[in-house]
């Protein structure tokens, strides 16, 4: 059984990878995805769609030349056994260690048949990441 912080950790290492499918089976559905500083709020449906969306940010990351993300503070609380929330502040970088840029995102996760799972994800990322592009 994983604990939110090794979840987390492989959730890491296959963004790094760049592994769609495997991301893909870190969410549970429906997914609850809120970028914060536009205000905006969806509901993930299907499997389908969530990989279509993880897809157009690896494709974006690349671009970036992003080779990892990596914590810089992490924080987990579980109010309830079932259920944990997991927010991280996490730093995008470079080949050469340059850091890209910095955002915080909140996980909800909660155990299902034995395994965690995101459920919501709320983040800051946005803005960020359309400043890397129109930098780039």
């Amino acid at each position: 059984m994983d604990t939110p912080q090794e979840l987390i950790e492989r959730y890491r290492d296959t963004f790094t990878r760049g592994d769609l499918p495997a991301l893909v089976d870190f969410f549970g559905f429906p997914l609850q995805v809120v970028a914060v500083t536009d205000a905006a709020s969806t509901s993930v449906l299907q499997r389908d769609e969530w990989a279509g969306v993880l897809n157009r940010l690896l494709d974006t990351y690349k671009q970036l030349g992003v080779v990892g993300a990596f914590p810089l503070a992490l924080e987990v609380s579980q109010p309830m056994e079932a259920v944990a929330m997991v927010q991280v502040h996490w730093e995008l970088q470079r080949e050469d260690d340059r850091p890209i840029y910095d955002f915080t995102a909140v996980y909800t996760l909660t155990r299902t048949e034995g395994r965690l799972q995101i459920v919501s994800i709320a983040h800051d990322e946005l803005p960020k990441l359309r400043a890397a592009m129109n930098a780039h």
